[in-house]
C-alpha cells in the first residue's frame, strides 16, 4: 500500500491565500501522518540523512504559482526537525525570471537558502549523457544530476489544457531539456516516465501537491473564474499515488462548477495508468492508504473526509 496524506485547513475563509504558519501547521499534521508518529524527526532524518535538497517549484503561471510562505514554512521544517542546513536547500526552476516573477529571490551564493533556474550561468542540462526511461530520451537538469541529494517535487493543483491536470508529475516537466516533444497523447505515457528517468526517480523523496486554491478548467495559464478553494495540500512518497489523489480532487471539484468529467472533452489523465505499468508507483485506488487530517486556526489536527 501506498500512503498518501491529504490535511485541510479548515481556519480559512473563502479563497484566501495561507500565510507560512498556517502552511507549516498543515506540513507537520502531514509528515506525522505520513511517518505514522507524532515524534517524525526520525522520519526525516531516513528521507533526508545528509546533504542538499532540492525544492523543484510550479512557478511558469506566473498568478498561479508555488508560493512563497509554503516554501519557506517546508524549509523551516527541513532544519528545525531534520537538521538540513539552510545553504543546504536548493529552490529551483526551469529559469530564473519564472523564479522572480512569483517573488523568489534569486540565491546562488554559499550562504543563506539557494534559489536559481536552470538557466543560471554554470548551471544548465547535464551534457554528460541523455537518460532514458520508456519513451522519454532528454538531458537533466544539473540541478538534479549535480547539485542536490535529494528532491521535493512541489506542484500545483490545476487543470491542464492537453494533459488533463498538472499535479506532481507533470511539474517535472522543468527538469529536462526537451519538454515540448513530450505532450501527444494527453502527454502519456510522457508526464510519468519523465520521473522515471533516473536522477529524478532516485533522488526524489516527497510530492507536496498545493490544492489550498484548485484551477478547475482552462490550465495551466492562470484563470481567476475556474479558481476554487479546497484549502489541502496532498502529500506522498509515491509520485503516482498522490496525483491519483489530486485527480478525485480535481474531478469532485469540477463536478461542483457543472464542468464535465475530463475524459468527456478529450482530456483523460492517461498517464498514472501508464506509471503504475512502468513500476512507479501505484495507481489502484484500492491500494493506496489515504489519510485524511483537518488542521484548525490553532493547530488542532482532527480525522476528516476528502470531500
Amino acid at each position: 500500500m501506498s500512503r498518501v496524506v491529504v490535511v485541510k485547513y479548515t481556519g480559512a475563509a473563502g479563497d484566501k491565500f495561507l500565510e507560512r504558519d498556517q502552511y507549516r501547521m498543515l506540513l507537520d499534521a502531514a509528515v506525522k501522518t505520513l511517518a505514522g508518529t507524532d515524534d517524525f524527526r526520525a522520519y526525516l532524518k531516513g528521507l533526508f540523512p545528509k546533504g542538499a535538497v532540492g525544492m523543484k517549484t510550479n512557478c511558469l503561471a506566473r498568478l498561479n504559482p508555488t508560493l512563497l510562505p509554503l516554501v519557506d514554512a517546508l524549509s523551516e521544517l527541513l532544519m528545525a526537525s531534520a537538521g538540513v542546513a539552510e545553504n543546504d536547500i536548493v529552490v529551483w526552476e526551469r529559469g530564473n525570471r519564472e523564479l522572480t516573477n512569483a517573488g523568489f529571490k534569486l540565491n546562488a551564493s554559499s550562504f543563506g537558502r539557494r534559489c536559481l533556474g536552470t538557466d543560471t550561468n554554470g548551471v544548465g542540462y547535464d551534457d554528460s549523457q541523455f537518460y532514458t526511461f520508456g519513451r522519454v530520451n532528454s538531458l537533466v537538469t544539473s540541478i538534479l544530476t549535480r547539485l542536490v541529494d535529494h528532491s521535493i517535487n512541489l506542484g500545483v493543483l490545476k487543470h491542464h489544457s492537453i494533459a488533463g491536470m498538472s499535479a506532481g508529475l507533470k511539474n517535472m516537466y522543468g527538469a529536462v531539456n526537451n519538454p515540448n516533444k513530450y505532450h501527444a497523447n494527453n502527454c502519456s505515457p510522457f508526464a510519468a516516465e519523465i520521473s522515471g528517468l533516473e536522477p529524478i526517480r532516485t533522488k526524489h523523496r516527497l510530492t507536496i501537491i498545493d490544492a489550498i486554491r484548485v484551477q478547475c478548467d482552462k490550465g495551466p495559464a492562470f484563470d481567476a473564474a475556474s479558481m476554487v478553494a479546497y484549502n489541502g495540500l496532498v502529500v506522498s512518497q509515491d509520485p503516482i499515488a498522490v496525483d491519483r489523489i489530486a485527480l478525485e480532487i480535481l474531478q469532485h471539484l469540477r463536478e461542483l462548477k457543472g464542468l464535465p468529467p475530463l475524459a468527456k472533452v478529450g482530456r483523460e489523465v492517461k498517464y498514472l495508468t501508464a506509471g503504475e505499468q512502468a513500476g512507479l508507483g501505484v495507481n489502484t485506488i484500492s491500494k493506496i492508504d489515504l489519510q485524511v487530517r483537518t488542521v484548525d486556526a490553532n493547530g488542532v489536527v482532527g480525522v476528516g473526509e476528502l470531500f
